[in-house]
């Protein structure tokens, strides 16, 4: 068995890449067809609707919080382990959501604050700009990336920073965990694929047999003595 571990985000969504995006992200599927596909998604159940691509395997949502198995059920084993690190970083969140908003005020930038609740507790904070000014959420994240530095926090929650978004998350839940949850789930898997355009998917990639992504990404264009991850 072919299996893909596959981001959509800019692969199977086109996103701001123009025409050439367009091309490759038709040509994709095609290209994966022989493979099982597991997104692996900071989009939760109805976001993942949205993505042009059948997922009837297990699926991994939320930056790694959640696990959908292939009945379509939600991963009760994995959600437990979720759900305590969601209460871990209870008071880091709710700080953090407090912190975005001054942000947001102070700096005047126009930005969706959101919080993300699960099972009862909070889950993300997700900043993002309603017409998807990269300039605002640039600023975003480094305000927030200082306010993290000189937090208490910093081993609590932890930032993932796309140009469309920032999001800030308790330290424990990471996609590369989900992925190498789920890969002990499969049996016969001949070879893996992971799939990105995203730097900070790094880890997730790096448990795959190949990495693929498109020439323009985020990760190519990155000095290969930069961090690409917080």
């Amino acid at each position: 068995m072919l299996v893909a571990f596959i981001n959509p985000d800019a692969t199977l969504l086109a996103g701001e890449g123009g025409p050439d995006a367009g091309r490759r992200v038709a040509g994709l599927p095609h290209l994966l067809s022989a493979a099982e596909l597991i997104p692996v998604s900071g989009l939760d159940e109805n976001g993942l609707m949205a993505v042009p691509a059948s997922f009837t395997s297990w699926q991994i949502l939320l930056h790694g919080a959640v696990v959908i198995t292939p009945s379509g059920l939600e991963d009760e084993a994995w959600r437990r382990l979720s759900l305590e690190a969601q209460r871990g970083a209870e008071q880091a969140l709710e700080l953090a959501h407090q912190a975005a908003l001054h942000v947001d005020q102070l700096g005047q930038l126009g930005l969706d604050v959101q919080r993300l609740d699960r099972s009862g507790a909070p889950l993300l904070i997700r900043i993002t700009h309603p017409h998807g000014l990269r300039l605002a959420t640039e600023q975003a994240a480094a305000a927030l990336r200082d306010w993290w530095q000189d937090s208490p926090f910093r081993g609590v929650i932890r930032l993932e920073c796309t140009p469309q978004a920032v999001t800030v998350l308790p330290s424990e839940v990471r996609a590369e965990r989900a992925v190498n949850y789920v890969m002990n789930q499969l049996d016969d898997v001949d070879l893996s694929v992971g799939v990105s355009a995203l730097a900070s998917d790094q880890p997730f990639l790096a448990l795959c047999d190949y990495a693929l992504m498109p020439g323009d990404s985020e990760w190519l264009n990155t000095d290969a003595d930069e961090d690409p991850g917080t």
